[in-house]
């Protein structure tokens, strides 16, 4: 199309020189002595003449050529069946049409028609084809896309509580009391499996945007079931809020001093002979307090009532009130209102220590001896306290010490110091020494 305007503008160039010379010939020949052929009233009507002559000329022969257009039309999507919704990314066509230059410089987007049909199907993703008419005097060359991408899903609402999420800090000096959102509940809606994974609505409420009177419009966000974290309603174009915004009044009042202290539990009494306390755990192991700022920094914890634990025999579970001996009546603990007390024994342990404990020497060739020193060590035996009252003397160890020779081929070295036939419930903490020098005595 522009090739052949150039050519058009390029024969009207021509000719008009060609008028410029026939008018200073005519000049000459009537003897005319104006300044500028250009400026007689002879010449300006002749050019008038001859350009409107020329435009009709394009203008007819132009219009009945053939052009090509781009037109965008917007998607239309029909029969979609009752109770479902559907999420269309794609929401134009762009169409390349072809026909008459004067007809196509009519045609308007809404002179196209782009539908895609819906009928009969059910919930799912699909590549639907794209219906597409032009006016009877235009024809579609191409379009793009050529497919459009459609999720159809069944369409849900649930009615949600809002809840305020404070951002920000509050005034220096102040706390905030309580906070009211009007409406407090919203209606979300969707596709089902994400309206269910939605598991809260947020007002999100940042502190130093409020008005003079605690006032603030504030934005609607939800929770999702993976990471629980607030999503902004933007970041999820299939899911719909109504409404988007809620009206938050925050109060405030003075400070009172909130501290996290941990929780500690004692005990009375001794459990079964042989058996001793080997751990007491509180859960939870720390409580929340407020009050006024002096009697909250003067606790260091929470000291419940203690626990008898006389004749115990076993590990014990027990649920003690939150209701310490002495608390400040300036500070209020909040939270949990009951600490659960787990009590585990064991049995009570002694170590005895044996001095001038013989060595045996096992593993010997026959025919051969072999000397050790030292000849005797001390070994540390560990053993419920009972059984460690019931061991004779300091030279009687319930076990057996020996140094094992076989297959030693060096005429000396040290070995290590091995235990052997250990009574039930005992093991040796220490031997000293660990290693005893071996030497073989024929050989020396």
């Amino acid at each position: 199309m522009s090739d052949r305007r150039r050519m058009i503008e390029a024969y009207i160039i021509r000719k008009l020189r060609a008028v410029n010379d026939r008018l200073v010939s005519l000049s000459d020949k009537f003897d005319y002595k104006g300044e500028s052929v250009f400026q007689s009233k002879i010449f300006l009507v002749g050019v008038s003449i001859f350009i409107s002559v020329l435009l009709w000329a394009f203008v007819a022969l132009d219009g009945n050529s053939d052009a090509a257009r781009t037109v965008s039309a917007n998607i239309k999507y029909i029969n979609l069946p009752r109770g479902f919704s559907i999420y269309a990314p794609t929401r134009k066509v762009e169409l390349r049409i072809v026909g008459k230059i004067n007809m196509l410089s009519s045609v308007q987007a809404s002179d196209i028609v782009a539908e895609v049909d819906l009928a009969n199907l059910q919930a799912g993703k699909y590549n639907l084809p794209i219906r597409l008419e032009a006016p009877s005097f235009a024809r579609i060359r191409s379009w793009q896309p050529s497919v459009a991408e459609v999720e159809i899903y069944r369409h849900v609402e649930r009615t949600l509580a809002i809840t305020p999420k404070m951002e920000g800090t509050a005034p220096e000096g102040m706390v905030v009391s309580s906070v009211k959102l009007d409406p407090d509940n919203a209606v979300i809606s969707g596709p089902e499996n994400e309206v269910l994974a939605v598991q809260g609505l947020e007002a999100a409420v940042p502190l130093d945007k409020l008005d003079a009177d605690g006032k603030m419009r504030a934005q609607i966000v939800f929770k999702t079931a993976g990471d629980m974290q607030s999503v902004p309603l933007s970041q999820n174009r299939r899911l719909t809020v109504s409404p988007t915004e809620t009206n938050a009044v925050v109060a405030f009042e003075n400070e009172i001093v909130g501290e996290r202290i941990p929780i500690k539990v004692s005990v009375v009494g001794q459990p079964q002979e042989g058996l001793q306390v080997e751990s007491i755990k509180v859960i939870p192991d720390s409580v929340s307090i407020r009050g006024r700022s002096t009697a909250v920094k003067k606790m260091q914890s929470l000291v419940l009532p203690p626990v008898d634990i006389s004749g115990l025999d076993q590990n014990i579970q027990l649920m003690i009130p939150m209701q310490p001996a002495e608390i400040d009546p300036d500070v209020e603990i909040t939270g949990t209102d009951r600490a659960r007390v787990e009590i585990r024994l064991s049995k009570k342990m002694g170590v005895k220590t044996f001095t001038n404990v013989p060595l045996i020497v096992e593993g010997a060739e026959p025919g051969k001896e072999w000397k050790v020193s030292p000849h005797s060590v001390s070994v540390t035996i560990e053993g419920p306290q009972i059984a460690i009252d019931t061991l004779g003397g300091s030279s009687v160890a319930p076990c057996e010490l020996y140094i094992d020779v076989s297959n030693i081929v060096s005429k000396q070295m040290e070995l290590p110091v091995l235990v052997k036939n250990l009574k039930k419930d005992f093991q040796v903490v220490q031997i000293e020494p660990e290693q005893i020098l071996v030497t073989a005595v024929d050989e020396q």
